[in-house]
């Protein structure tokens, strides 16, 4: 056999890898820069960068962000934390306690109403709210006072997300807007400033502060509801005041849902406000009570730094929602995120057999999440911070990459001593405003 027809079959196999590796063709890049006018992405396969575009720029993620406030609160407070709220009696008045949790629904206020029933509480005058737990000067960065539930005030001693649901029907008729919520007087006066229909809204934007803030007398409200449903006699007034020192709590409850469940809700729903009690009680584990925005973003700043040390300058996370637009993100960072959060890739929402978050503002469109391999994911990134909306034909442009064998790709890495390890990351990395 000749010299040249021994070579012939392997030139042809050769050239052969190089025609699969063609989605790296200048006709595809045309494609997806047709798609991308400001903005980055990644997606990767087998632990192997596929493609990228701006993958060390930071961009707005929007909600995105959320991955990284959930997976901190994860590790720093423990995914089986539980949040607790302590009831004390002293003389006639019944204080309450908050310590940010953000699970406490109505059930659950009628849950420990029947609770303190039990436990023998028949009749109290004031009910004091205790919220020294929390020392937050204003709300959330982008948060802009709308009458929005995403963009309600967070605290240490709130109830239903501090968002209220209110009917206003036809003949001005004004009704609660949930079946487990008793009609309080807040709805009353929040509902003649609505039109007909049913509303979800922030009570900020509609009640004045005064002694005592909308999200606290909607937390007093509904609990003096409760009780008085559970035959407790309440005559007193709803008041801020602290919980009274040296004495021991008549009753402490704990949370149903640990942690793991309230993240699981919170990027279902994409939850702004439990995102940011999340934020907020990593701040206040990690240096202590009372927990403050600057706690908050101190505590995530640390986390960042120890989890992905060669992105602590790529991620800027000023609140925890990612409703703030000074929330910045480069693709490559996000991978990294997305590499760490693998094991709790169940929490995520899926789409189309695609677990993932979304994240949009104005302007801003965002997807990160994992590309299914069999029983394997890998991590994707879109961050686009323009006007039009192509993230999902950019994304089934991704899926369609993702999917063509490697045979080609692998070929040509072999070819080379050390194969290229994605950007920042070791050479041996591995294959990873609704209210419910």
């Amino acid at each position: 056999m000749s010299l040249i027809s021994r070579f012939l079959p392997l030139s042809f196999v050769l050239f052969a890898c190089l025609l699969v590796a063609a989605p790296t063709s200048s006709a595809a890049a045309n494609r997806a820069k047709a798609l991308v006018t400001r903005g980055g992405y990644a997606v990767t396969r087998e632990g192997r960068l596929l493609e990228s575009r701006a993958i060390d720029t930071a961009f707005v993620p929007a909600s995105t962000i959320k991955l990284v406030t959930c997976l901190a609160a994860l590790e720093i407070l423990g995914r089986d934390y539980r949040f607790t709220t302590a009831f004390f009696v002293k003389d006639d008045t019944l204080s309450i306690r908050g310590s940010g949790d953000p699970s406490l629904t109505s059930a659950t206020v009628a849950a420990i109403a029947a609770d303190l029933a039990r436990l023998g509480l028949k009749e109290v005058g004031d009910i004091a709210l205790d919220a020294d737990s929390f020392a937050l000067s204003g709300k959330a960065d982008g948060a802009d006072g709308s009458a929005n539930p995403y963009d309600t005030a967070n605290g240490a001693l709130a109830v239903n997300y501090n968002a209220v649901a209110v009917k206003v029907l036809d003949n001005g008729r004004i009704v609660s807007g949930e079946e487990e919520t008793p009609l309080l007087p807040l709805m009353k006066e929040i509902g003649s400033n609505l039109p007909p229909g049913t509303h979800r809204v922030n009570p900020g934007a509609f009640i004045a502060g005064g002694r005592i803030s909308p999200t606290l007398r909607y937390t007093g409200e509904l609990f003096k509801a409760m009780l008085e449903r559970q035959g407790i006699k309440v005559g007193g007034r709803i008041t801020a005041a602290a919980a009274p020192p040296g004495v021991a709590p008549f009753h402490a409850h704990t949370s149903a849902q640990t942690v793991e469940d309230i993240v699981r809700s919170c990027l279902h729903y994409s939850n702004n406000y439990v995102a940011n009690q999340l934020f907020l009680a990593c701040g206040a584990r990690s240096l202590g009570r009372p927990a403050t925005w600057d706690k908050g973003r101190q505590a995530l700043r640390a986390f960042i730094a120890t989890a992905w040390p060669q992105h602590r300058h790529d991620i800027t996370i000023v609140e925890g929602s990612g409703l703030s637009r000074r929330d910045r993100i480069t693709p490559a960072a996000m991978l990294a995120v997305l590499d760490s959060f693998k094991p709790y890739s169940n929490l995520l929402k899926t789409r189309d057999g695609v677990p993932l978050k979304t994240g949009s503002l104005a302007g801003v469109h965002c997807y990160a999440g994992y590309l299914p391999r069999g029983r394997e994911l890998d991590p994707f990134v879109i961050l686009l911070n323009q006007r039009d909306n192509t993230r999902d034909p950019l994304l089934a442009r991704l899926q369609r990459l993702h999917s063509i064998p490697r045979r080609g790709h692998r070929a040509r890495l072999t070819l080379r001593r050390q194969p290229a390890p994605l950007p920042g990351c070791r050479a041996d990395w591995p294959p990873d405003c609704a209210y419910p």
